[in-house]
């Protein structure tokens, strides 16, 4: 079995609801997007979790921020909660992208603070298939401190 379709089979025996060869606005595929939504018990508010996971050979920051909105954007279409973003509610977006050939800069990209946005956690992750090795940040900072483990967690248990 490939490491897509274990990614897959992990997310959807976890209850995401997930999707393959999802078309993005850039004109490019996601090999899988997986989604779901559910209620926090660490802030007391709603998450929308949305881990947009592509193949890409030699991926640059650019892949990643597109990703990024990609999965955003899906996020927004796919969500039923009646909240406005801020008040009790909340995004998740994991770009998770899949190559053999991983800059460093690509590296430290992942490795470092991920941007901050208003109620959104912008969470990138590259896997290097050449050194069956997932990079990501692993550390906390101070805003969203509650939910770095959450998304740490979801990659250790669904990625790695």
């Amino acid at each position: 079995m490939n490491k897509l379709e274990l990614i897959k089979e992990k997310l959807s025996n976890a209850g995401y609801k997930v999707s393959v060869d999802v078309e993005l606005q850039n004109d490019t595929n996601a090999n899988i997007v997986a989604s779901r939504t559910y209620f926090s018990w660490k802030g007391l508010v709603i998450l929308s979790q949305h881990i947009v996971i592509q193949v890409v050979d030699a991926p640059t920051i650019l892949d990643f921020k597109n990703l990024f909105n990609a999965g955003f954007n899906i996020g927004k279409k796919l969500n039923r909660v009646p909240l406005l973003r801020g008040l009790q509610f909340g995004y998740m977006i994991i770009p998770i992208i899949i190559a053999n050939d991983v800059s460093d800069e690509v590296k430290q990209f992942v490795l470092q603070v991920p941007s901050k946005h208003w109620s959104i956690f912008e969470f990138p992750v590259v896997f290097d298939a050449s050194s069956n090795e997932t990079i990501f940040f692993k550390e906390t900072t101070f805003w969203g401190a509650f939910f770095f483990s959450d998304l740490r967690g979801v990659v250790s248990k669904y990625i790695e």
